[in-house]
């Protein structure tokens, strides 16, 4: 007997054979019907479609022969496999000097005649054959061949068909096994409540959470019926309608106030939903419970924040009305009589009680004009900010007029290029850029007229106002505490003031969601940058160049 050699490509050969998932596997009809039908068109008595494994040659299917394998060295097929474009034939096994002392020849089964098709599939590999055997000599036609040629063309394509069809199965089990492995660890580990109750209202899932508000172990809840749990009188009026919509195919969201054993009273969001088998049938309903008690708390704390804002309001609005009224009345009295005296009685009056006349009346302008920052600053909080447009070239010519004295007896300048036009609240506005126009030509040297310049630039969706000045500046360390409340650098002898201007700007910035700085030096002058929003698109225009 004469084993047949091993292919040139047998290893790539076994690595394609493995690949394809045909070995071992269970009988299956159209395989069955191929080998009838070989059997069949060539008229013999046994028919097979074999595979060369490494060692052994195993039927897929066979007629004929009750057997399932063979050791490869005494198969036929694996001498058909080395020469895939022709159909082996041995007309007498007997007379072939490759298998004549073959016990399949010599003993039982008494092979005489054998004819075999490769299996070749489409990247030429040749795994197997279409066999035909039987126990005498005989020849095929070549139509009998070219149908066993066809017969094994077949059997490729059914094989590739059965590997596609066994890819997608496991393709589509493995997609479901890591849907359900995602589901259970969502539902495990998730802080919402999840249930699967079927049909006839008994449940049959619950995850961890479920378990933690009820108090109850898996085996007291799972198996059991909804109305143990609840109780008949609040599952038959409260849950059973909601179940019966979701098992008519309707998602049900509702919230309510549910008394757990576990945790007590929570106010959850409730979502029933129809769950449906592949063919659509709805099986039973799918309840999740999420806990909004935490929300509720913290709406119950805002509305009593609200409240109690509210309350500091009403406080903070009475506490204007008195300084609006109650102290301002004596002020202004003090005032008056201080400018009667100053009339009627100053001649008679010592140098010592004039120059103590005159201290009284500066303090009583100094409380009056602090009494009014402080009663603008606190108004802001009140102030209703209607935005609209707003030309700042205009606001700032009117506030070049209403500095117009100050300006002559200073011999001080204004200088303003184009400015665009702004989104804000126009007294607000005019309050801020008429503070830091003020503040620019105040603090100066002595000996040096003041200059002041604005310009502004739009940056994106907003724009940035600078006000320049050539004042005495400040030092760097005292920057970021000028627009504090009552902040003075200097001495109210030196430069009269309240402390209360940038902080009335900063505030302006905020109501504005804009905000103020200031780049300064000492001796070199500063620079305020007032941020706001620009105006809504297509309304922005410029001023050609003022300065006075």
């Amino acid at each position: 007997m004469r084993i047949a050699d091993l292919p040139e490509n047998e290893e790539r050969r076994l690595a394609k054979l493995n690949s394809l998932g045909i070995l071992d596997t269970l009988p299956q009809r159209a395989f069955d019907d191929i080998t009838a039908l070989a059997s069949a068109i060539c008229g013999t008595p046994i028919a097979l479609i074999s595979f060369i494994d490494r060692d052994r040659q195993w039927f897929k299917s066979s007629v004929g022969m009750d057997i399932d394998q063979t050791p490869r060295e005494v198969a036929f097929c694996s001498h058909a496999i080395l020469h895939p474009d022709e159909v082996m034939v041995v007309e007498d096994a007997t007379l072939d000097p490759r298998f004549h002392d073959n016990p399949f020849v010599s003993e039982d089964p008494s092979v005489r005649f054998y004819a075999g098709a490769p299996i070749v599939t489409d990247d030429g590999f040749a795994l197997g054959a279409v066999c035909v055997v039987d126990r005498q000599s005989r020849q095929l036609d070549p139509s009998q061949l070219q149908s066993l040629r066809s017969l094994a063309n077949l059997v490729v394509t059914l094989v590739a068909h059965e590997k596609r069809s066994r890819d997608e199965r496991l393709a589509q089990s493995a997609e479901v096994n890591s849907r359900n492995e995602y589901l259970t660890a969502m539902t495990a580990s998730g802080l919402d409540l999840m249930s699967f109750v079927d049909a006839n209202y008994i449940y049959r899932y619950v995850n961890k959470s479920y378990l933690q508000y009820w108090a109850r172990d898996p085996k007291d809840i799972v198996g059991k019926s909804v109305a143990e749990l609840v109780g008949d009188d609040l599952f038959q009026t409260k849950v059973k309608p909601h179940f019966d919509r979701a098992l008519a195919g309707q998602q049900v969201d509702f919230e309510a106030t549910v008394d757990f054993l576990g945790v007590g009273p929570r106010h959850v969001e409730i979502t029933y939903l129809p769950a449906r088998d592949e063919s659509g049938n709805i099986t039973g309903v799918v309840v999740r419970a999420h806990s909004i008690h935490a929300l509720q708390q913290r709406e119950d704390q805002l509305r009593d924040t609200v409240a109690m804002l509210e309350h500091k309001t009403l406080e903070q609005a009475r506490f204007i009305h008195i300084v609006s009224h109650d102290l301002r009345e004596p002020i202004n009295t003090i005032n008056n009589f201080t400018s009667l005296l100053s009339g009627d009685s100053e001649p008679g009056l010592s140098e010592s009680g004039k120059r103590y006349l005159a201290f009284v009346a500066a303090g009583g302008e100094r409380m009056k004009t602090l009494l009014d920052d402080l009663l603008g600053f606190l108004q802001l909080e009140h102030h209703a900010v209607e935005k609209q447009r707003v030309d700042l070239a205009r606001l700032a010519s009117e506030i070049r007029d209403d500095l117009a004295a100050t300006l002559a007896s200073s011999r001080g300048r204004i200088e303003f290029g184009p400015l665009p036009v702004v989104y804000g609240e126009p007294s607000l506005l005019r309050i801020a850029l008429q503070n830091l126009v003020s503040n620019g030509l105040k603090f100066t040297a002595d000996g040096i007229e003041p200059e002041v310049r604005i310009e502004a630039a739009i940056e994106s969706e907003r724009v940035v106002i600078s006000v320049h000045d050539n004042g005495i500046g400040m030092a760097h360390d005292q920057t970021h505490r000028i627009f504090d409340m009552f902040q003075r650098l200097h001495t109210r002898k030196k430069y009269k003031g309240t402390g209360l201007g940038l902080s009335i700007v900063r505030r302006v910035a905020e109501l504005h969601g804009g905000q103020i700085a200031v780049t300064s030096e000492s001796g070199g002058g500063s620079c305020f940058t007032l941020t706001l929003p620009t105006a809504p698109r297509g309304t922005e225009k410029r001023n050609d160049h003022e300065s006075l």
